[in-house]
């Protein structure tokens, strides 16, 4: 698996951890693996899915 990205470690991994719990919940994953983590994680270093800020 590719590396984290070094200037915002943190964003990636709360990122990969909401992501995770999508694919729990049902949502279709865009990579294929076996582990929900290991998915959301390939997904995010890919640019499969992408952050969204709230607009409130």
């Amino acid at each position: 698996m590719e590396r984290p990205p070094k200037e915002n470690r943190f964003e990636f991994v709360v990122l990969a951890g909401k992501r995770a719990r999508q694919l729990l919940a049902g949502a279709v994953p865009r990579e294929e693996g076996n582990k929900k983590i290991a998915i959301a994680q390939k997904e995010i270093l890919r640019r499969k899915v992408v952050k969204v800020d709230d607009a409130q």
